[in-house]
Order: structure tokens, then sequence, then C-alpha cells
């Protein structure tokens, strides 16, 4: 009995340096980092601005590549059907990794079996943005003038069936009046056709529209967290714009293939959460509108399966339909 319980000690110690092995040497290569939608919005800025640093931290190259279309769904397909050894990563985001898996049932691969959950690295909701020819400056004052234009309003979203569509549909819902839905393959696809007025209003992540705000090519008149983003002091959230209720979250985590190895899965998850707490960063981010977190994976496990209920509920009151 005292050799079996010789040989189970014996095998614990070699799972443990097996471990401990795996995390001294990954990565020996060039890590692939997607982002399932094209250059110029959040998911891209916040992507080369990590990658960067994890390639400083790892004396390794971290290669960002854009993987546009389909709402996220080419790029987290590719993902989903990578080898699970630590060298593909994800950034998705609760419409790549929650919502789309409402919109679009017949995917290709599931959102929560066929990932690894690594780490929540942050939070950011969206900002109300207008057009600069569109003579408003709140949100109450944006609903009066649509409802008077006569049903030639178009507004813009990042993809059907994104948190930036759902919250306008809400908008205009609890508002009583109607525009006409134009979807791009991205924000930054977005952003050209909102500078210039093509479309007129649209709701589009802190992280991306901050910047365009604050160098006068969009006017920013409300944000939708449920209280002022630290990012975004100057803005009124929707309630206190006069719309109760109405508060949406986007989250933005990194996901490796479902299988992954754990020591690989762990040492990820700790290397990028390292990156976010630097110092020097946090005041990055708050710049870009973004509100950093860092989770263990089991704590962005849970977050992500818990949110498929709140989008849900968001989706069906809502109306929101992706043909």
């Amino acid at each position: 009995m005292h050799w079996f319980k010789g040989l189970i000690g014996i095998a614990g110690l070699l799972v443990m340096a097996s471990s401990a092995l795996a995390q001294a040497t990954y990565p020996s290569r060039s890590v692939r980092w997607v982002v399932p939608f094209p250059p110029g919005g959040p998911t891209d800025t916040l992507s080369r601005i990590l990658a960067a640093k994890l390639s400083e931290q790892w004396n390794q190259g971290v290669v960002v590549e854009n993987k546009g279309g389909a709402a996220g769904a080419i790029g987290s397909d590719f993902v989903a059907k990578a080898t699970p050894d630590g060298y593909t990563v994800i950034l998705g985001t609760q419409s790549t990794h929650g919502s789309n898996a409402i919109f679009f049932p017949n995917m290709p691969f599931d959102p929560i079996k066929d990932f690894q959950p690594l780490t929540l690295i942050g939070t950011a909701c969206l900002a109300l943005v207008v057009a600069p020819n569109v003579p408003v400056s709140t949100p109450r004052a944006l609903v009066e003038w649509i409802g008077k234009q006569n049903g030639a309003v178009a507004y813009a979203s990042a993809a059907a069936g994104s948190s930036q569509h759902v919250a306008a549909e809400l908008l205009l819902k609890r508002s009583g009046v109607t525009a006409t839905h134009v979807p791009y393959r991205g924000s930054g696809a977005a952003q050209p056709d909102l500078m210039s007025g093509r479309v007129s209003f649209m709701f589009d992540n802190l992280p991306s529209a901050l910047p365009l705000a604050r160098a006068g090519k969009v006017k920013a008149i409300a944000q939708t967290c449920a209280t002022r983003s630290p990012s975004a002091p100057e803005l009124p959230t929707m309630p206190e714009a006069g719309f109760a209720d109405f508060a949406i979250e986007g989250w933005y985590g990194i996901f490796a293939p479902a299988g992954t190895p754990k020591p690989i899965v762990d040492k990820l998850s700790d290397d990028i959460n390292r990156v976010l707490r630097q110092p020097e960063q946090i005041e990055r981010w708050k710049t870009l509108g973004f509100d950093p977190i860092g989770t263990t994976p089991e704590v962005f496990a849970a977050r992500q399966k818990a949110d498929l209920g709140y989008w849900k509920q968001m989706i069906e009151y809502t109306g929101v339909k992706v043909e």
C-alpha cells in the first residue's frame, strides 16, 4: 500500500513539473492574435496595445490579424478550429461570444463550448454620437429631431445584431420614432459616414467614439454606462438625460480554442492581466474610454454565460432581427 501511495505522490510531482515546464517554455514562437473585425475599431486598438506589450514581456512576436466579416463570425470560427496549443487567441466581445448565438443559432461554432475563456480584459459602455450637421446636443433633442424628419434618418452600427444595434432600437422604441438601420463591418467602417453626415447617429463603443468626439469630428451627447465612466465623466448617462433603465455595457475578453492545456491557459491569463495593470497603462485605458478589469478564466466564463440571459431579454424587447 505504501508503494501505491508513493506512486501517486510521484505522479502528482510529475504533473506539477510538467505544468511548470509548460509555463516556463511558453511561448517559444510567435502567437497569432485574431481580431474578428476590420482595422480601426476598439477591438483592433485594444488588441494592438496588448499584443505589443505581451511581445515585449515574452520576447516573442504577437501578430495581430484582422479577420472581419459576418458580425465577427469569420474570425471566431477560425480560432474555434485552430490547434489548441496557446498559439492562437482572439479578442472577443459581448456580441461575437454572446448575443450572436441568439441571432445566429446555426453558426459553425459554439461561442461557449468551442472556446476557452482566458480573461475578461474590461468593459466599455456605448456613447450616443451624432453627426456634426445634426443640430442637437441631448438625447431628447435627438429623438424630437428624428420625429420631424419624416422617416428620412439613418443610423449606423458596427454590425447587425451588435450591442450598438440593440441600443439604437431601444432608443427608438422608447421614443416612438423610426430610423433606418445601416450596418457596417465594424465601427471603423461606420465612422467616415457619421463624420460626413451620411448617417445621422450611432451608439459607438466609448474607446472608438471618444477620440473622434474630442477631436470635434462627431458630437457625443450621452453614454450608456449605469454611472458615468471615469473615462468620460463629462458625458451624462442615458437616465440622467431622461431615459430611465437605459444601461448597456459591452465587454472585451480574450479566448483560446477549447482544449488548450490549463498551464498555458493560466499563463496567458496571468500575463495579459499583468499588462492590463501596468501603472503606465491605466491612464491610457481611460483616454480610450476603456475600463480595465482582468479576471481568472473561471470568473470570465461565468460572466459570459450570465450575459446570454440578459441579452436574450433585450433582443426580445426591442424586436431586433438579423436577416
